[in-house]
């Protein structure tokens, strides 16, 4: 092998993304395919995505599968053992037995890129929330990610939830009173409080009550008093997961944690709350926005 390259794979549950990188970094070809998650689409389906991302970027960059020498696929739900199982076998099957290809979740690909490290701290606050902590030698901690069932504390599902079920509260009286609910009902496309009910339990998904955390975003820029205790309470919850992952790893130097996901982009209310707490619980700890892409976090680690 005269010149090796390596790939990495950004998984979505939409769409996926792959790079292929010489042993610098240097990228040679990228593509783009359908999702990657099991969870989401076929696994028939999720395999035939991958190999298209593959030979679109080798074909691209004018290479052959024999020059690839390893790497990285990350996606959401790889963190377990059952699918790593399934995702060995492919890629023993698609480029060799015992091919060096890291499988990671989409949060330790996040961490590298947006770190440009592989040490350190990520919080991510999108749909879900989850913390990871990650060793130089890849040793990782979590706290959170238990889907928003579970938990998803701080994540614009758990805020978009909260915000329903404190405005049905606040309506008979049991919580703080509140403007919000309005804008729900328009903004879930309701046109009666009691509607709200069948709506969680039946007609709805994650995805659509996450779209609500804006709603609450909104009404907090404005003061509303139940807005900006829902908030409060959500960076709180975020802080305790950071709190989880540095209390569950002293052996991490880094102290550095960057923050992702559309909460921590286009909530400043959580996001200033965040930092503060975190400034008086940790003040050596920096904190920051993504340097880099999951992509390219892929990409590091299929180098390493």
């Amino acid at each position: 092998m005269g010149n090796p390259c390596f790939f990495g794979i950004d998984g979505g549950g939409t769409h996926s993304r792959l790079a292929l990188v010489d042993r610098e970094g240097k990228v040679l070809a990228r593509s783009e395919a359908g999702s990657t998650n099991i969870y989401s689409v076929a696994k028939d389906e999720v395999f035939a995505n991958i190999s298209t991302l593959l030979d679109s970027a080798l074909k691209s960059a004018g290479l052959n599968i024999q020059d690839v020498a390893a790497g990285c696929f990350g996606s959401a739900g790889l963190g377990r053992a059952g699918e790593q199982k399934l995702f060995r076998a492919f890629f023993d099957s698609l480029l060799g037995k015992d091919f060096p290809v890291k499988l990671c979740t989409d949060g330790e690909i996040l961490l590298c890129g947006g770190l440009e490290s592989l040490e350190g701290y990520c919080l991510i606050a999108g749909t879900g929330s989850i913390a990871l902590g990650r060793s130089k030698v890849g040793v990782l901690v979590r706290s959170g990610g238990h889907g928003y069932m579970l938990g998803d504390e701080g994540s614009a599902a758990w805020i978009g939830r909260t915000a329903i079920a404190r405005t049905l509260r606040s309506l008979e009286d049991r919580d703080i009173s509140t403007g919000m609910l309005p804008f729900i009902l328009e903004a879930a496309g309701l046109a009666e409080s009691n509607e709200l009910i069948k709506y969680v339990h039946h007609d709805t998904d994650k995805a659509k009550i996450a779209g609500l955390a804006p709603v609450v975003t909104q009404a907090a820029r404005k003061g509303d008093p139940l807005a900006l205790d829902i908030l409060r309470i959500g960076a709180g919850e975020l802080v305790l997961l950071v709190k989880s992952v540095i209390s569950q790893s002293p052996w991490i130097k880094r102290m550095e944690l960057v923050l992702a996901g559309g909460v921590m982009e286009h909530d400043e209310i959580v996001t200033n709350k965040l930092k503060e707490s975190l400034a008086k619980d940790f003040p050596r700890l920096l904190v920051s926005s993504p340097k880099g892409t999951a992509l390219e976090g892929a990409c590091m680690l299929a180098l390493t």
